[in-house]
């Protein structure tokens, strides 16, 4: 008797493995102008280097080639962290459906995650984080949100 064959399933990527549909080289201050952020509040200035936490949508967002951006309050040192990666179809899907937990906004959806309030947004293939203690309601991050979107 031939032994029978196993076969190992083939597993499945997770979407971080495959999930780019192309790099975003849209400088940070053409996401958000300086006077767009000047006229959201003039007290934040565009940091050239920083590092996202881990598992963030900034960081996630840089592992995927695309951009992420941080401005920080010069008084309060309090931040504001734009993110946007062009994603695969399936991809995607995943994370419209994880944002579509959050409160409905004009923009997209809206939820406060460790006090942090995020805004997550689409554009064709583009998925958009903008994050911040300074945004407590949907409604908070809407101009800078609709900023980033006219950028791509």
């Amino acid at each position: 008797a031939t032994p029978s064959e196993t076969t190992t399933p083939t597993p499945t990527p997770e979407p971080s493995e495959t999930a780019t549909a192309g790099p975003v080289d849209i400088a940070c201050d053409v996401l958000i102008t300086p006077q767009a952020m000047y006229d959201f509040n003039p007290n934040f200035t565009l940091i050239a280097s920083w590092s996202p936490a881990p598992g963030s949508a900034a960081q996630v967002a840089i592992d995927l080639e695309g951009q992420a951006c941080r401005w920080q309050n010069d008084t309060s040192g309090d931040t504001i962290d734009v993110s946007v990666a062009a994603l695969d179809e399936a991809t995607l899907a995943a994370k419209q459906a994880e944002a579509s937990a959050g409160s409905s906004a004009p923009y997209g959806w809206f939820r406060v995650v460790d006090g942090a309030g995020e805004a997550t947004a689409f554009d064709g293939t583009y998925w958009v984080v903008v994050r911040s203690v300074w945004f407590v309601g949907p409604g908070d991050a809407n101009r800078l949100v609709e900023t980033v979107l006219s950028a791509l």
